[in-house]
């Protein structure tokens, strides 16, 4: 997967013509497709999308841009020839600008990784394609990202859904939005071992400007919901950066499949528990008592965190941002206090959000352990938003945490490129 010790800077910008101008450098033509897919945020839906919950991410501005054609004859090798070898229809070959550095993937040659690079998560998505049963042609690609890497914004799913739909397009994939997520989904799960959920693939596919994706991750049917016209999302990076397959991130699954069987012995499973979404609040209080402390407050964060999903989104609905900002608050306080991934850097920056009129929600990002705080903010006050995270972590910690402002943004897309 991308390596979280290598940070994209922020103030870097990845566009189209970036990668097109790339890749003809790179290879010597034109690309065929040109592909862009954004990074995500989620302020309530935390840690409950394992657990088939319901989750409310929303694309953002910064994304992922790749430029893509299928191999070529190189006629110094296969003279007056126009078939491609074989060798080269079943590889791929990258040039990463980001990290500035080239990567070959032959999939005959596919395994799980045994030490992180940026190369491992298209490799990953080759594997759960051809896993699939799909026919996966080979490809050249150039990619750019402007999406902090390790920040809880996710840039590993914008990746992956670039080059699921690279493929999806080049190669005649019947693949629709569901399908392509779950694929990236896989090729965390399946090739990098991380026990992850679909919300972010699913983000970056389904967002919409101005808009929440209210995605039920069971059933993966999704509604738009609308946030105030002009919303902005400022994400403070704390600078702590982590591994979620190194981290608490698995262990924090095994205890909820563990309280998953615990429920589902004492209840004789007679209500078809298959994960904690399907635990009512009453049978939480009636037998959580069964359960290990570890696993009773990771069960009471996610079935709490459902009830706020649905609370969030009827206020939403009816315009109600103050009552929204208190579930957020709510959210990431259980995930600091029951779910355990929070830190002292990641709460500071949170509660110095809360306090300034304007903002509609703030809490940590991604799987936690380190990483970012998103917000969301009206556009009045986003630029005291930014002052009051910034202040506040220079006097807890002294230094300057690192903090951009984008914007909610459409999912992603593919361009196919005339010839």
């Amino acid at each position: 997967m991308l390596s979280p010790m290598n940070p994209i800077p922020t103030d870097s910008k990845a566009s189209a013509e970036q990668v097109r101008e790339a890749f003809r450098d790179r290879f010597g033509r034109a690309p065929e497709i040109v592909v862009r897919a954004p990074g995500r945020v989620n302020l309530l839906g935390a840690h409950i999308d394992t657990s088939e919950g319901w989750v409310t991410p929303a694309a953002i501005d910064r994304a992922v841009f790749l430029a893509a054609a299928r191999p070529v004859p190189d006629s110094d090798q296969v003279p007056d020839s126009d078939q491609v070898p074989d060798s080269d229809q079943r590889r791929l070959t990258m040039r990463a600008l980001s990290f500035n550095e080239d990567a070959t993937v032959r999939f005959d040659e596919l395994s799980p990784p045994t030490e992180p690079h940026w190369s491992d998560l298209p490799a990953g998505v080759a594997w759960a394609l051809l896993v699939d049963g799909h026919e996966v042609p080979g490809l050249d690609v150039v990619f750019a990202s402007d999406i902090p890497i390790g920040a809880g914004v996710s840039s590993s799913a914008a990746v992956a859904m670039a080059f699921v739909l690279a493929w999806k397009s080049l190669g005649d994939l019947d693949l629709n939005g569901a399908a392509c997520a779950q694929i990236g989904q896989r090729a965390e799960n399946g090739f990098l071992g991380l026990r992850s959920g679909i919300m972010d693939q699913y983000a970056s596919l389904h967002g919409q400007r101005d808009h929440l994706v209210f995605l039920d991750c069971r059933t993966l049917k999704h509604e738009m919901v609308p946030l105030p016209e002009g919303t902005r999302v400022v994400v403070a990076d704390s600078g702590v950066r982590r591994r979620l397959a190194a981290s608490g991130f698995n262990d924090r699954r095994a205890e909820i499949d563990a309280a998953v069987a615990e429920f589902q012995r004492v209840l004789d499973n007679t209500d078809g528990i298959t994960t904690l979404r399907d635990v009512s609040r009453d049978d939480f209080e009636r037998y959580s008592h069964h359960l290990t402390m570890p696993q009773r407050r990771r069960a009471a964060h996610v079935i709490g965190e459902c009830e706020r999903v649905h609370a969030g989104m009827a206020a939403l609905r009816e315009g109600d941002v103050a009552s929204y900002h208190r579930l957020v608050r709510r959210s990431h306080l259980s995930s600091r206090d029951l779910f355990e991934v929070s830190i002292p850097e990641i709460d500071v920056l949170a509660a110095a959000a809360w306090s300034i009129p304007g903002c509609y929600g703030a809490r940590l990002a991604g799987g936690g352990f380190g990483g970012c705080v998103n917000a969301l903010t009206s556009p009045e006050a986003c630029d005291a938003v930014v002052q009051a995270m910034r202040d506040a972590f220079q006097k807890s910690f002294d230094n300057d945490p690192n903090i951009f402002v984008t914007s909610t943004s459409d999912g992603a897309a593919s361009t196919l490129l005339p010839t």
